[in-house]
């Protein structure tokens, strides 16, 4: 009896000895993303997948402000400039089926086009010397209405092409000498899809692209203003006022319905399917996809860093790595995979944030390496004492931040630069003179302080001082063409 008393008590505490603690699963993703949105970084959807699988998805904020509105992840984020890469594959398809080659001319398929021997890989590189539409569309585009006014709405591409080929705005360089960013670029490649294929080119992509993909939640949409029955979980763009307090909408342009460089709206879900879909031959052949990810070439040999609707670099292990961001209206979009590590990112946000940059530690905790927390902008503190209590209070809390607090503050060319920029908006144009005059003192090798001091100095009136700026920008650096062109005009 005492002899199966003891045997039993051991039995107890052998298996007290053993028994642990359940396991509880560390979402270092979770952590941080919570961190920033908490101090006001983040207002969108993210999604993290690591060696196979979804390690993070969540939604962080709202969806809409009048009325407010929380995101969910079947909400429908506008993806701008990421849409380039499925405008990209269109290409690829038709060039796999012998429909159209890389090396064919622009005016193969768009004729009533002035320019001359840029052929679609040019377009797809980036590399085309194309004018800006955007800039082009501002000032010939029905100039007298607001950019938000729905009279002023374009119906498509095709009234960007027509009036381009009616007035021939001339290209900025030689084909294939350069790479400079360029929407025109994908615009055009959008109008080649529809003419080749014969068909509209969202229709094109919903039956070559998503459909294939699975991807039921994206669509090239069809911009409609205010709440659209037949697109529920769509997302509006907002904006934040330099008090920090009041939001207002930042979801209208004019230039909405183009299509190519942008206009499609998609979801988390949605995108990690299009990602995965990447790994097979689902849409083109593995050889086929490999050039969307092999860098362009300029005329003199030297690569560039992007490919076919693709930028590509290295990833914090050396790997190769392509990605894209996005950026119009009140939405910011970012697609980052590591393709040889099998790891992808994606970000979703609509309130025109400046902390985009904020997210960029994911890529070092995707391989467990230490990272920064992000600081703050210093941009926003001094724009709210500015309103408060005036610009020399303003520019005195700045010094102070420079000087005492860098640790905690972003302090930058582009702090100041977007601050003036603010200011402008809301017509304090002697406060947006001084900021933008520091920050050109600050940053005097930047051609960019001095196209902006010159957008201040235009503003308070006084053209003359705003041409030798914009002239000083473009001497500065080449690539400032719209710095030329204001000047030319105000000459």
């Amino acid at each position: 009896m005492r002899n199966t008393l003891l045997l039993g008590i051991l039995t107890v505490l052998f298996i007290s000895a053993c028994k642990t603690e359940p396991t509880v699963k560390v979402d270092p993703f979770g952590e941080y993303l919570n961190n920033i949105y908490d101090k006001g970084m983040l207002n969108g959807n993210v999604l993290v997948f690591q060696n196979g699988e979804i390690v993070h998805q969540g939604s962080y904020g709202i969806g809409n402000i009048d009325p407010i509105d929380s995101l969910t992840l079947d909400s429908q984020f506008r993806m701008a400039s990421v849409s380039k890469q499925f405008t990209a594959m269109a290409i690829m398809q038709l060039n796999e089926k012998g429909k159209l080659s890389y090396d064919d001319d622009l005016k193969k398929f768009i004729p009533e086009l002035p320019y001359k021997d840029i052929t679609v890989r040019h377009l797809l590189h980036h590399t085309s010397g194309l004018p800006d539409y955007e800039e082009f569309m501002y000032y010939n585009w029905k100039p007298e209405l607001k950019i938000d006014d729905p009279a002023r709405f374009i119906s498509g591409n095709t009234d960007v092409i027509e009036l381009m080929a009616e007035k021939k705005p001339e290209i900025d360089f030689i084909p294939g000498e350069q790479w400079d960013y360029s929407n025109t670029g994908y615009l055009f490649l959008a109008a080649i899809v529809s003419r080749v294929s014969g068909m509209p080119f969202e229709q094109y992509l919903k039956e070559n692209i998503f459909d294939p993909t699975g991807m039921s939640s994206t669509s090239v949409y069809k911009y409609v203003v205010g709440k659209d029955p037949e697109m529920p979980n769509r997302v509006f763009g907002y904006d934040t006022k330099l008090n920090g307090e009041d939001r207002i909408y930042h979801d209208i342009h004019y230039l909405n319905p183009v299509q190519g460089d942008g206009g499609i709206y998609s979801t988390l879900g949605d995108l990690l399917k299009w990602d995965r879909a990447l790994y097979t031959n689902t849409l083109v052949s593995e050889e086929t996809l490999s050039e969307a990810y092999t860098p362009g070439k300029l005329n003199n040999g030297d690569e560039t860093n992007y490919g076919f609707g693709w930028f590509i670099e290295k990833s914090v292990t050396d790997k190769k790595v392509v990605f894209h961001s996005g950026g119009w209206v009140g939405f910011g979009t970012y697609i980052y995979r590591e393709i040889e590590d099998n790891n992808c990112f994606i970000v979703q946000t609509n309130n025109s944030t400046s902390y985009f940059g904020a997210l960029m530690p994911i890529k070092k905790m995707l391989h467990d390496q230490p990272y920064e927390m992000p600081k703050l902008n210093v941009g926003e503190v001094v724009g709210k004492i500015i309103l408060s209590e005036g610009i020399d209070k303003g520019l005195s809390e700045y010094n102070r931040l420079k000087f005492e607090e860098p640790d905690n503050y972003e302090i930058s060319e582009g702090q100041l630069n977007s601050l003036g920029y603010q200011l402008m908006g809301l017509d304090r144009n002697q406060d947006a003179l001084q900021i933008l005059k520091r920050n050109q003192e600050e940053y005097p090798e930047s051609a960019n302080t001095y196209d902006s001091y010159a957008d201040a100095l235009l503003a308070n009136k006084d053209t003359a001082n705003a041409i030798i700026n914009y002239n000083k920008a473009f001497a500065m650096d080449s690539t400032f063409t719209t710095s030329r062109e204001k000047a030319k005009r105000l000459e």
